[in-house]
């Protein structure tokens, strides 16, 4: 053989290897879809519990009032999508139907929606848009929020075992169906409607949550089929993730105070059709489940989910500590912002949702690490370089690159030099959960007075964890250190929060 092909060979040979080496990471386990990692990233977004609760002080509606009863004489939505953009939300949810039964849409399916309240026929007398849920809907997409529906499963409405006497002899008086296979055909039909609504320009309106409330206080045995709603909203929205107790997409948090656990795994082992797991199970999730459904963060603003008068806010205080808890415990926060009487989004609420904007930018906008800095690590993924797997993947602000290692290799550690001694108050580390979520424990140390300095100790990691440090440390080098996990690592993000000093 000539020296020629010798020195070809040689050369194709390495370029195999360095391609070989250079590999990325194989999928671990269960691996979120691509609408889960679009609402992982929305993050923050307001609830929307609006109808005609709002106007009989209730929270369920089991008065079971006439559509008249609904009169929001100010109602403005735009305000409200301007008021969500203002203070940072990304995403909006409305409860297109609560457990009372009446709709908020133009429904073919059933008499008891508000088209047929005064309000809504002195609105169409005008030539005005009386659909609240397409109005939102036109709001969403002139303010650029994501749009979501609620659609109770449980409907008070058509339950048999639930009083009406206020709408008997009247159009009101529909069957009983609640607790048939009847009620599924109805609640399929009004899904399909919403998942397939368009705005008055003829575009398609675009879900991004679908949210099926479990609670019921009813003695009526109803059979749900889950499977069927899902067919309808991956058919007509592909893109939009399904809330339930267990999901398919998104799982309930096991508390309605926005609270995540502090081990967070974002896979369980049960399905959307089995009953929903008891003790610390929603909330913890389990580790290497069988179904990739994180949970989410769900709380209210006021004492109530439906605005009542003798109710206040809570503080922008404790909205922060909440979301500490939540979007900084990798589960997205969904806040219930309940529109008043008149159909806004209060003063009094805008006001402490504006002092938790203070209070939560403050924290975030002091970053430390830039993309420029020094960064060092102790293992680099074989034949890697700064453009492939170094780890200067974990600081250039990228969603779909990461520092990671050898296969083989479970624990190690990325230092970051930040050029000059600063007081660090804030961690921010986020896993490539594109792949799976895989690490089970970390710390963050940082160097004091010649020695390094353990001040914050974790175990599952997943989309985010966001750290606020009791007291300050001054530092001028940080370092990461995976101290367990069950596939090779992958960090994508690494951030400290603080000011030079």
């Amino acid at each position: 053989m000539a020296m020629k092909d010798i020195s070809f060979l040689l050369l194709l040979t390495g370029f195999l290897y360095l391609a070989q080496a250079q590999s990325p990471p194989a999928a671990y386990l269960r691996t979120p879809t691509q609408r889960q990692l679009d609402w992982f990233r929305t993050e923050y977004y307001a609830f929307l519990h609006f109808g005609p609760n709002t106007f009989t002080d209730e929270e369920w509606g089991r008065s079971q009032s006439t559509p008249d009863v609904f009169n929001p004489t100010g109602l403005d939505t735009d305000q409200w999508a301007k008021a969500f953009v203002d203070i940072g939300m990304k995403g909006m949810i409305l409860t297109a139907k609560h457990h009372d039964g009446m709709c908020l849409w133009n429904t073919s399916t059933t008499t008891y929606k508000v088209g047929n309240g005064n309000w809504a026929k002195q609105r169409a007398a005008k030539g005005l848009d009386f659909d609240v849920v397409r109005m939102l809907a036109a709001s969403a997409k002139k303010y650029g929020l994501r749009f979501g529906v609620y659609l109770s499963p449980w409907d008070i409405h058509r339950d048999p075992a639930m009083s009406k006497s206020q709408l008997k002899g009247t159009i009101f008086d529909e069957p009983q169906i609640f607790g048939t296979a009847a009620y599924n055909d109805l609640y399929t039909s009004q899904l399909t409607e919403l998942v397939t609504m368009k705005l008055a320009d003829g575009s398609a309106v675009n879900l991004y949550e679908v949210w099926l409330d479990g609670a019921s206080g009813s003695s009526t045995s109803m059979q749900f089929n889950f499977t069927r709603f899902r067919d309808v909203l991956r058919t007509h929205q592909p893109g939009a993730v399904m809330w339930g107790d267990n999901g398919p997409d998104v799982r309930y948090i096991g508390n309605e105070n926005g609270i995540a656990s502090t081990t967070n795994w974002h896979t369980i082992n049960l399905t959307p059709d089995q009953p929903l797991g008891s003790g610390s199970l929603p909330g913890t999730g389990v580790r290497d489940g069988k179904n990739f459904v994180p949970a989410e963060a769900n709380s209210r603003l006021r004492p109530g989910w439906f605005w009542h008068a003798n109710e206040k806010p809570t503080s922008g205080s404790d909205l922060f500590s909440r979301w500490l808890q939540g979007p900084g415990r990798s589960a997205p926060m969904l806040l219930d912002v309940p529109p008043n009487k008149m159909g806004l989004i209060g003063q009094d609420d805008i006001a402490a949702l504006s002092d938790f904007k203070r209070l939560r930018e403050g924290f975030l906008n002091r970053t430390l690490i830039t993309p420029g800095l020094q960064i060092s690590a102790s293992s680099v993924r074989s034949g890697a370089n700064a453009t492939a797997y170094g780890p200067s993947r974990a600081i250039d602000g990228s969603v779909d690159t990461y520092w990671t290692m050898d296969d083989s290799q479970m624990t190690g550690s990325v230092e970051v030099d930040l050029g000059k001694n600063c007081a660090v108050d804030g961690v921010i580390v986020q896993e490539h959960i594109a792949l799976g979520q895989r690490i089970g424990g970390w710390t963050f140390d940082a160097m004091v007075s010649g020695s390094w300095k353990t001040v914050v100790t974790g175990t599952s990691l997943g989309y985010k964890r966001v750290e606020k440090l009791s007291s300050a440390v001054q530092t001028s080098r940080v370092r990461l250190r995976i101290t367990q996990s069950n596939a090779v690592p992958l960090v994508q993000n690494i951030q400290v929060l603080g000011v030079s000093v």
